[in-house]
């Protein structure tokens, strides 16, 4: 089970970034074993708002979070109040920002496999969770 970034999707769908590549790879893997995939409604959002940005195209941006939601797959998770302390705790004690925070507290919450291209997370998280980059990750996790 896993728990990937929206650096992850995000680099999936632009072609133009360095991981590009081995994040659609282990986005292709994920989906054709059917493994479950934990995510923050966060994704939902940040998928939208990056992709939009990225092709200048809110309507693209729209339809790939839609995409995204409607994947068999995923197992989206709300931000309620144990969430929102969890990741307040997780962010403060390792110094990350707010949306990195959150998808930290799922993945621990779900414990999960944290697939992420964020440098911060790779490196602050090390220790208390299982964090990856794409290309890290085994074919069965």
């Amino acid at each position: 089970m896993y728990t990937i970034d929206a650096s992850v999707h995000i680099s999936a769908l632009n072609k133009a970034e360095p991981e590009s590549g081995e994040s659609r790879a282990f986005l292709e893997q994920i989906r054709k074993q059917s493994i479950s995939i934990f995510s923050p409604t966060l994704l939902i959002v940040e998928i939208a708002t990056a992709i939009a940005c990225i092709f200048d195209d809110p309507i693209r941006g729209i339809a790939l979070a839609q995409a995204i939601r409607l994947l068999p797959n995923q197992v989206f998770i709300t931000l309620d109040d144990s969430l929102a302390i969890e990741a307040g705790r997780i962010g403060a004690q390792h110094r990350l920002r707010g949306a990195d925070a959150i998808y930290a507290a799922v993945a621990r919450n779900s414990n999960c496999i944290l697939v992420t291209l964020d440098k911060q997370q790779l490196e602050r998280l090390a220790g208390i969770l299982d964090v990856k980059k794409p290309g890290e990750v085994g074919a069965a996790g």
